[in-house]
């Protein structure tokens, strides 16, 4: 039940190179040599180290920007990057380097599952094959430099998405707001800050950066994680009736027998089935499959312009999961 839960890890660290202004100060010279740092570490790397690595050219980015958005990739400012930028990925699609977005390097790693330590080791892994031959802006007393005065100290933000439907229903959830934020740590929507919540997922993350080290992070991180799960499980067996049974098969019905479906609707019913067949109310639906739905048929990601006939291809594809 727990990987149902805990849907994905992501990792991120906000770096600057040593001797150029920092975004959105710098100049087009200066990004250009910064693009050519981040792009002649990596590629060197794929000769030497078992991570492969390619770079999204700008063409790219203007037909799939939106997709890879939708995936987690990317965010939305580097798509509208006022300097030279750069978006490299790993040939897996779980390692995602954007560079002079926010600040001059953002390595990010996004796994399956609840395991944060995997994650920092890979974007470790990734920060050392940039800072090799590379000097950061960096302080003694203050740490890594970034661009937003909150990234100072580790860079580090670390998050893990989950989907708490059961907490969602029970009317418990700014109260878990509250105690969250009280632990130095944030819930935000689907898509990261300022966002709201898509098919009762959200992501917790760290708020602090600065005067902690990146293993305190990814620790309190993981225990508040799992306290969450734990009362998510917990809440999941109180609200067990023919009441969430009932809710649970209108939701599946819904979803295998609709002609044309909207993204909103359709992450509102994913939630109930993903709960119900977690808790065995729904048989013989493959949850690792069907939780791919949920970023795959976004908007962007389906690939069909016209809403009417994006809203069809989105039913004819839950049916072949469901």
């Amino acid at each position: 039940m727990t990987e149902n839960i805990a849907l994905s890890t992501r990792i991120r660290l906000a770096r600057n190179f040593k001797g150029y202004k920092f975004i959105p100060q710098i100049d087009k010279e200066d990004a250009i040599k910064i693009t050519k740092k981040v792009k002649d570490a990596l590629f060197s790397s794929n000769e030497k180290s078992p991570l492969m690595f390619r770079q999204i050219n700008q063409e790219e980015l203007k037909i799939n920007g939106k997709k890879l958005v939708e995936e987690h990739l990317i965010s939305p400012d580097i798509l509208n990057s006022k300097v030279e930028s750069a978006v490299i990925i790993d040939n897996n699609k779980e390692i995602s380097i954007m560079v002079n977005e926010e600040d001059h390097l953002r390595i990010q790693v996004i796994k399956k599952g609840f395991d944060l330590s995997l994650a920092y080791s890979l974007a470790n892994a990734c920060d050392d094959l940039i800072e090799e031959g590379n000097e950061y802006a960096f302080s003694e007393k203050f740490g890594y430099l970034t661009s937003c005065p909150t990234n100072v100290g580790t860079g580090l933000r670390a998050s893990v998405m989950i989907h708490i439907p059961a907490i969602c229903m029970s009317g418990r959830l700014n109260t878990f707001i509250r105690n969250v934020n009280r632990l130095g740590m944030t819930l935000r929507g689907y898509y990261g800050e300022g966002t709201k919540s898509l098919g009762n997922i959200f992501q917790v993350s760290n708020e602090v950066t600065l005067g902690i080290s990146e293993e305190e992070i990814i620790l309190r991180l993981k225990n508040i994680v799992s306290e969450i799960i734990k009362e998510e499980i917990k809440l999941r067996e109180a609200i067990n009736s023919d009441a969430l049974a009932d809710k649970v098969l209108r939701s599946f019905g819904i979803l295998k027998y609709c002609h044309m479906i909207g993204y909103k609707e359709f992450s509102s019913l994913w939630s109930d089935v993903l709960l119900g067949a977690d808790m065995g109310i729904i048989d013989n639906i493959d949850c690792d499959l069907f939780k791919k739905l949920i970023s795959s048929l976004a908007p962007y990601s389906i690939g069909e312009e016209d809403t009417l006939k994006r809203d069809k291809l989105r039913a004819k594809l839950i049916k072949e999961v469901i």
